[in-house]
């Protein structure tokens, strides 16, 4: 098989519509609908990056599901400014040669199609050359696989690479795909340190120091989202890389930056203190007793020399293995296990003085310490009282620990260990009952085991910025990377300042970065702002009160950006009005479906309903990728289903469906427009001359509302199908 060779400007492999995976498009035929639209069986992507040259391999599979043999034209968009050397593909056992189209041949074909067809989804390339084939026959409920090689040359931004694959299949194939997949290999010629996708979950398996594989797979799925991956060259010390957004006509852009340790090979020995408080009430008897034990036996063979611990149990009093913080060597070690090994669970359950007894355990010698508290159940002896547990032990810690909590079971008050956690620097985690608490804590003594940098403060030089996330700022550790975000005010070349404690020393790094509005292919980054910045406020919310600035925000974002969760689906879900409308009214219904939520949300604090609202609340808070957090993610039925129906995200904005069948922008603030045209009209496409990046909006639907300029354009089957010089004027001012 032929190659595609592309070589390009790294802002180019970013462009989300810019490289699209081909499209089939059948040709119209007599008994068939009009808009035939076949099915994409699987789509699997294989990428060698041989540091800094990527070929990617497309393979996909369209199933011809009409009656009827189909003759369609295979698309593939050109990169803008890219140089293609050659284009072929199979299909089948044939290898075809592909017809190279310059982008003004192009865009009458895209246009041609979309007039004929009257679907507006080809809109997205209307500014792009293409390399096409004809394809035929594809037989009746027959298939047709279709297999692409090309190659492209990946550039360097301050040391982080990326690659990016548009997997935007949705709109072409009639039903879900059975599976999709892209998998990466990367060999790098420097070490490889962090590697990073904002838009989906991967796992990554490293080979060596400058070798690693990242894959993502998911099967019934109609992928919605470019796929996009970091990964940064490192030397000997921690790296900072920074990407930044603004989307037009905002006061505020957005930034991601990702904060990535040496490693492990460069890594200096930073010595730490841990403190274990471990419930052996008896409702800890049985298979979560002996699992706590084992983890701890993990968590104390973890430890490093240099490194100290202590050692706490409780039920209806607190023991200690021993009175205070002791050195991690061999015969401690080894003393404590079998000090663990022996607790058997009795009694009731006294959080209070078990959180006392380990803030006085705490050593002010400079090390990072970490105290790790582990309960299945409700304060039932000692002081109860919630807000005293929680106000007495942020005091007695006075932020010289940070907490991490573990839940066991739903018998536990979700509210009380996410304000401990949350109110002393640290994390609150669940074990459900099909879950096993070993495996919970083992992962969490891993992460920790090697700090790198504690306390962290971050700044940037003459750059006013705000909403930094994630809040509180974590420690970093070797074999893992912090992922910030951000809103920034002005722009240019900056440097960003991080400080921060390794051991008992002081220390600060600069890097050089830039700060500028980026390119709307990069509205990802708005998006995994918003993403946590909306689970920000409704934590706070949940735990600590109402606050009608904050629901309002919260209705505003949602809006703006299309994030639908459990505790925004009044978004997708009840009166119309609400989806496309922000009217008066329409806020008012969604201040009070949100506010209904929010009483319920704060009036359970245990059980299973209440741990699901901590757990869902917590991933999207320090949520790492960008976009709407998928309905089925916290078990509300329905809302996936909702939003494919009424809800499109397009780059940073979304598109609701009203009742009158319009796609309408998530923050227009009004029912009316300025100016109304006539689909596929010669107006209609005067404005895609004027401005082709407007084309992914066009391609939401037939009809559409949306801001241009300073205007709200309606698009529908009536208005105006030429513009007259003025009003051009209003829409390119």
């Amino acid at each position: 098989m032929n190659k595609l060779l592309t070589t390009m400007m790294l802002a180019i492999l970013l462009a989300g519509s810019a490289l699209a995976d081909g499209v089939l498009i059948p040709r119209p035929a007599p008994i068939l609908p009009d808009r035939p639209l076949v099915d994409v069986k699987y789509h699997h992507v294989h990428v060698e990056i041989n540091d800094p040259v990527a070929v990617t391999q497309i393979d996909q599979v369209f199933v011809n599901p009409h009656r009827v043999e189909l003759e369609a034209d295979y698309i593939f968009p050109i990169p803008e400014n890219a140089a293609i050397d050659d284009f072929s593909m199979t299909v089948g056992d044939r290898k075809m040669e592909a017809e190279l189209l310059d982008a003004e041949q192009a865009r009458k074909i895209y246009r041609d199609i979309v007039r004929k067809r009257k679907d507006p989804a080809l809109l997205e390339y209307a500014d792009r050359g293409m390399y096409r084939v004809r394809v035929y026959p594809i037989p009746s409920h027959g298939e047709v696989r279709v297999q692409i090689e090309y190659k492209q040359t990946l550039q360097s931004d301050f040391g982080a690479v990326e690659y990016l694959y548009p997997l935007n299949t949705e709109k072409y194939s009639r039903s879900n795909l059975q599976d999709c997949k892209v998998e990466v290999n990367v060999r790098s010629f420097e070490d490889i340190s962090a590697v990073y996708s904002p838009t989906h979950e991967i796992d990554v398996n490293r080979k060596s120091e400058k070798e690693l594989t990242a894959k993502y797979y998911e099967e019934n799925v109609k992928p919605r989202r470019d796929f996009v991956l970091y990964f940064t060259r490192q030397n000997k010390g921690i790296g900072f890389y920074l990407k930044s957004y603004r989307e037009q006509g905002e006061r505020y852009g957005h930034f991601i930056g990702i904060l990535s340790p040496p490693l492990e090979k460069h890594s200096d020995k930073i010595d730490k203190n841990v403190i274990f408080i471990l419930d052996r009430s008896g409702s800890m008897k049985g298979k979560k007793i002996k699992q706590a034990k084992d983890a701890l036996e993990f968590c104390l063979l973890s430890l490093h020399d240099g490194d100290e611990f202590a050692l706490l149990d409780y039920s209806d009093n607190v023991s200690a293995f021993s009175d205070r913080m002791i050195p991690a060597d061999k015969d401690y070690i080894e003393e404590s296990i079998g000090y663990v090994q022996d607790l058997e669970a009795n009694g009731g359950t006294n959080i209070y003085e078990a959180l006392e007894f380990g803030c006085e355990m705490i050593e002010p010698d400079g090390d990072p310490t970490y105290m790790i508290f582990l309960t299945d159940g409700l304060p039932t002896v000692g002081k109860t009282d919630i807000n005293q547990i929680i106000k007495n032990t942020t005091e007695k810690n006075e932020s010289r620990a940070k907490l991490f909590v573990f839940g066991v079971g739903y018998d536990v008050n979700a509210h009380l260990l996410d304000r401990l956690a949350q109110e002393n620097g640290g994390l609150p985690d669940y074990v459900k009952p099909d879950e096993d608490i070993e495996v919970k804590i083992s992962k969490l003594a891993t992460r920790i085991s090697r700090p790198a940098l504690a306390d962290i403060r971050i700044d940037f030089e003459d750059i006013d910025f705000v909403n930094l996330y994630p809040d509180p700022f974590p420690d970093l550790f070797y074999g893992s990377e912090i992922i910030v975000s951000g809103r920034f005010k002005n722009e240019g070349k900056s440097s960003v300042s991080i400080t921060g404690a390794k051991g008992k020393e002081e220390v600060s790094f600069r890097f050089p970065v830039e700060f500028s509005d980026g390119s709307d292919d990069d509205s990802y980054i708005a998006l995994l702002w918003a993403n946590r910045r909306i689970g920000y406020l409704l934590q706070q919310l949940r735990l600590h009160g109402e606050s009608e600035e904050l629901v309002n925000e919260v209705i505003e974002l949602s809006k703006k950006y299309g994030i639908v969760t459990e505790y925004t689906s009044f978004l997708v879900t009840g009166d119309d009005y609400i989806r496309a409308s922000s009217s008066e009214r329409a806020k008012s219904m969604a201040r009070q479906r949100l506010k209904y939520d929010l009483d319920e949300m704060r009036s359970i604090q245990t059980g299973k309903g209440a741990v699901g609202q901590s757990m869902a609340l917590e991933a999207q808070r320090g949520s790492n990728r960008a976009g709407y957090m998928d309905g089925t993610e916290f078990n509300q039925p329905g809302v996936s289903e909702a939003v494919e129906r009424l809800l499109i995200q397009v780059g940073s904005k979304a598109f609701f469906k009203a009742d009158d069948e319009i796609w309408v922008q998530g923050d227009i603030e009004s029912d009316e427009f300025d100016i109304e045209i006539e689909r596929y009209s010669e107006a209609y496409f005067t404005i895609l001359d004027g401005a082709p990046e407007l084309g992914k909006y066009l391609a939401v639907g037939d009809n559409v509302r949306l801001k241009i300029g300073d205007l709200i354009v309606q698009v529908s089957d009536r208005g105006k199908t030429e513009l007259s010089r003025s009003e051009l004027r209003k829409i390119f001012p």
